[in-house]
């Protein structure tokens, strides 16, 4: 619970006005992403970038390096089932691709990818012929 606290505290800490804590507090997550192991932070970096759509965890969440890539992916695919998250992690997941983080590769095997299929044909799908400005054409 105290980790969870601490983890929290830190995320808040992003919406500093002052520089100096803004950089301190960006170079103890990134840090912390490149030596632990498990998933806490990055889970509640991606849930915290969801709910304040924060710029400074969008640039830390898009330059995320392996191991840490399947867990991200894990969580996109996640988020993008529910349609209150899918716009944000939409723009995650296009903010990493345009960084070509050097595990971009690994998202055409990754259960996101079927699931922005999914979601790209519901979009078309609702969309209907008259009113679509962007189909995509067979």
């Amino acid at each position: 619970m105290a980790q969870q606290t601490s983890v929290g505290d830190l995320l808040h800490l992003l919406k500093s006005s002052e520089l100096q804590v803004l950089e301190d507090v960006k170079l103890c997550i990134t840090d912390n992403l490149n030596t632990e192991r498990g998933s806490c932070l990055l889970s509640s970096l991606v849930d915290f970038y969801l709910e304040t759509s924060s710029l400074e965890a969008l640039n830390i969440l898009s330059s995320v390096r392996e191991p840490h890539d399947k867990h991200l992916l894990d969580k996109m695919n996640e988020c993008l089932s529910k349609p209150a998250t899918r716009l944000n992690t939409l723009i995650l997941l296009g903010h990493i691709i345009r960084r070509q983080p050097s595990w971009i590769h690994k998202i055409s095997q990754a259960p996101v990818l079927v699931s922005l299929l999914k979601c790209l044909k519901c979009t078309v799908e609702i969309c209907g012929d008259s009113n679509c400005h962007n189909k995509v054409e067979d």
